[in-house]
């Protein structure tokens, strides 16, 4: 009895370290706590050639996945890489090519699905500050019915020489950034916290 009751405890204790491992605390993108959170390493599993090293912390709207939501694939994003790359405009369609056609080519896979590679074309405008951009991203959304969808993005690159890391932050919506949801999306992105 003793034995099962100590390879019970230990199963526990596995269980446990195993379950956290899975589902760690977020650490940048600290709220709001009815927005999904996913931890990813950089790079995913879906687009093992980019070339940077770290892990993403994701947000997903409650309507992330509801095509007839307001926040349809409404989501905020924030990429720790390691050390202090140059990042500018061709490097993030660069990364934007790769994530978003990866990411639906995977998804879509396991649904029968195979997108068109050539609609993924990013453009990727340098804003008014250094450090700031955003960008349009066609998207092909097999997590739901395929439709093709173009994706509104504000980036912001943080360097933290510091730390030698750099903070990505990407606020993500098919909604024009003067929809009402884009206030949210710029207060997770007030609130993240550095890597």
């Amino acid at each position: 009895m003793k034995h099962f009751a100590l390879l019970l405890l230990i199963f526990a204790c596995v269980t446990s370290v195993f379950a956290q491992r899975s589902q760690p605390a977020p650490t940048m993108l600290l709220g709001p706590a009815d927005w999904r959170f996913e931890r990813l390493p950089i790079p995913p599993g879906f687009a093992r050639d980019i070339p940077w090293t770290g892990y993403e912390e994701a947000r997903f709207s409650p309507g992330m996945f509801d095509t007839k939501s307001a926040t349809h694939f409404t989501y905020a994003l924030s990429i720790c890489i390691d050390g202090t790359p140059e990042i500018q405009a061709k490097e993030l369609k660069e990364f934007f090519d790769k994530y978003f056609k990866g990411l639906s080519t995977m998804v879509g896979r396991g649904k029968g699905m195979k997108p068109d590679p050539a609609v993924f074309n990013a453009l990727v405008t340098p804003g008014d500050k250094a450090g700031l951009f955003s960008a349009k991203v066609q998207y092909i959304d097999t997590f739901t019915d395929g439709r093709q969808i173009t994706l509104n993005l504000e980036i912001d690159v943080r360097p933290k020489p510091e730390t030698k890391k750099t903070q990505i932050i990407l606020l993500i919506s098919p909604q024009t950034n003067d929809a009402e949801i884009w206030k949210h999306l710029y207060e997770i992105r007030d609130a993240a916290r550095a890597p």
